[in-house]
């Protein structure tokens, strides 16, 4: 290296006249020689992928990562850029695309092109089978076009669409009574239960208002971090998901939870095999899965009961106060509110006296069995309906309205409240979710966290749906937007998993 910085010393030199490297070649002209061209070659051959990451500048892990440019474009598909920080090679990323057709008539499965020539990375939907399995349809990174800063495959239009990404190895999913059979991600026997995946959705139809509609998503868990981008976005915002590493996030939620004065609980919900951690579960997961306490926000043995203060002790807040709803429902048409107040069998009665309004709407009464999954603590975690967990009502009718919002309020922990409880309530309420309410009794500001604090944690660090009915309360995390051919994309950013 010396001896060629020499020559191209003398070389320089020779231009301005001088013909000794020692006397006329000094060490500030040789150094600048080298930032000029060396550093400049180095960094051309990085972002051409054609040397070593080493010389490319690292980004920062704690900060968005920069939004992928747009790809080539194909009339009538969707693109979708894929860009792979995950710090493993193309060749051990795998990507599934699953659905359903646009009439919801069947599931599907998203068969990738991946044969060069005219449809490279073309995506058709092929209704499933109950002989398939996803692993047909799983396909490496590696195999997919490049295209702007990632990989590219285009998509038909698709209704619920999830995009699944395994590492390491593709997902095993067979197909029962035409319908695909998804991990069950909290059985050890279930075979994917120690590969490291995650999903993201979207749904592309061209008679859809919007035609785009896509969000990052840890309802039942989080595994890896994905960060989204929507091109031409008419949202509130053109990014979802989270983009921190994986063992960052991680983190996060083992510090807060063991921060918790219910910390013994909460530290049940990151589901581990030996020491490494598969993944972290949702409230609502958990409880299934027999580890988060079933009966968490009815059990006394906690110093507290959140339930018996809240609806059914003699003197509980909705005995001594009532609870104002206003919703708005399609079934009757109409905007309505409801009164509701803990009656004396301990159900929660709410009624309307508007014009129209569509009758009353009754919660059952709390219980603390079967366990783990018929308590009124799972229920509320799950987004279950509260007037029939079962057998719930139609959508758009109040008792679908009303149950929701309530849950809603009191995943934020912002129940009790005699304040009027609306979806503009809760959007005007953001910056006051996931805190100890101070309507609760000093024992209550004391213990639990009474809220979800699985939710909390994750929209601290970005925007992602955490719970079953989270769209109102973070409206920012759906992205939408029209389909404008050659401008529209979707890009995906795979985080680090380490």
């Amino acid at each position: 290296m010396k001896n060629f910085l020499c020559i191209a010393a003398i070389t320089l030199s020779s231009f301005a006249g001088a013909s000794d490297c020692d006397s006329k070649f000094s060490k500030d002209r040789l150094i600048h020689f080298q930032n000029e061209f060396f550093l400049k070659e180095k960094q051309i051959l990085s972002d051409k992928n054609l040397s070593s990451k080493a010389f490319r500048t690292q980004p920062d892990p704690l900060k968005p990562p920069s939004n992928p440019p747009a790809p080539t474009f194909k009339q009538g598909y969707l693109p979708l850029v894929l860009v792979n920080n995950s710090t493993l090679p193309d060749e051990d990323v795998y990507v599934l695309i699953t659905g359903k057709t646009v009439d919801s008539s069947s599931q599907v499965w998203g068969q990738v092109n991946t044969t060069l020539g005219a449809g490279f990375g073309n995506v058709s939907l092929a209704n499933v089978s109950n002989t398939d399995n996803s692993s047909t349809f799983s396909v490496p990174l590696s195999s997919l076009p490049r295209g702007s800063t990632g990989r590219v495959v285009y998509l038909p239009q698709i209704r619920s669409g999830i995009i699944w990404f395994s590492m390491s190895k593709p997902l095993n999913m067979g197909v029962n009574n035409l319908s695909i059979v998804q991990p069950n991600f909290t059985n050890s026997q279930d075979p994917n239960y120690a590969t490291n995946f995650d999903i993201f959705e979207l749904t592309y139809l061209a008679a859809g208002s919007p035609q785009i509609a896509a969000d990052a998503t840890a309802v039942s868990f989080f595994s890896i971090p994905l960060y989204g981008y929507l091109a031409g976005a008419t949202s509130a915002s053109s990014n979802t998901g989270l983009y921190q590493p994986r063992s960052y996030i991680m983190g996060q939620l083992a510090t807060k939870f063991n921060q918790a004065v219910e910390h013994p609980e909460w530290s049940k919900l990151i589901l581990k095999q030996g020491d490494s951690i598969i993944r972290c579960l949702s409230t609502g997961k958990s409880i299934s899965a027999s580890g988060f306490d079933a009966n968490y926000l009815n059990n006394s043995s906690y110093g507290y009961d959140f339930i018996d203060e809240l609806w059914t002790k003699v003197g509980s807040y909705y005995k001594n106060n009532n609870l104002t709803m206003s919703v708005t429902t399609t079934a009757p048409a109409g905007t309505f509110t409801y009164t509701g107040s803990v009656q004396g069998d301990n159900t929660f009665k709410f009624t309307s006296l508007d014009s129209g309004n569509p009758g009353e709407v009754t919660f059952l009464t709390p219980t603390t069995t079967p366990t783990p999954t018929g308590t009124t603590t799972y229920n509320i975690f799950s987004a279950l309906n509260l007037t029939n967990p079962t057998n719930p009502p139609t959508a758009g009718t109040a008792a679908d309205a009303i149950s929701k919002l309530f849950e809603e309020a009191l995943i934020a922990g912002l129940l009790p409240t005699t304040n009027t409880l609306s979806l503009s309530y809760l959007s005007q309420n953001q910056s006051n979710f996931y805190q100890v309410n101070p309507n609760l009794s000093t024992a209550g500001q004391t213990t639990g966290p009474w809220y979800d604090l699985y939710s909390k944690v994750l929209h601290g660090l970005g925007s992602i749906y955490t719970f079953g009915f989270d769209e109102p309360l973070w409206p920012q995390v759906l992205l939408e937007a029209p389909f404008v051919e050659n401008s529209t994309y979707l890009g995906i950013t795979i985080g680090s998993v380490k």
